[in-house]
């Protein structure tokens, strides 16, 4: 029984230094999101946002490279050239030669 003695008594000497070394690691780190500093928020893309200083009167602050958009407003495509011609949409006719795409339609 003397080796599994030795080798129980080596394991609790290794898990000992373990625990310390991981004790100084979370030390030296700065305890992370547990500092209390503000949490990291991110935009729709995955950048992080940077908080604008909270003052009643000061105008909001446009993040570079991303157009401003209005909460109200629900985004929408182009607009379209009210100068430009429009083609009605007709289906083609049965004699114009023009199939559906479907190679198993005949």
């Amino acid at each position: 029984m003397g080796f599994m003695d030795k080798a129980k008594k080596m394991a609790e000497q290794a898990q000992a230094k373990l625990d310390e070394a991981q004790k100084q690691f979370n030390s030296t780190q700065g305890g992370g999101a547990q500092s209390g500093g503000p949490a990291v928020e991110y935009d729709k893309h995955g950048r992080p946002v940077q908080p604008a200083p909270v003052t009643p009167d000061a105008p909001p602050v446009a993040t570079p490279g991303v157009p401003p958009t209005d909460p109200a407003e629900p985004e929408a495509g182009p607009t379209p050239d009210p100068s430009a011609p429009t083609t009605p949409a007709t289906p083609p006719s049965a004699g114009s030669g023009l199939t559906s795409g479907d190679p198993l339609a005949g």
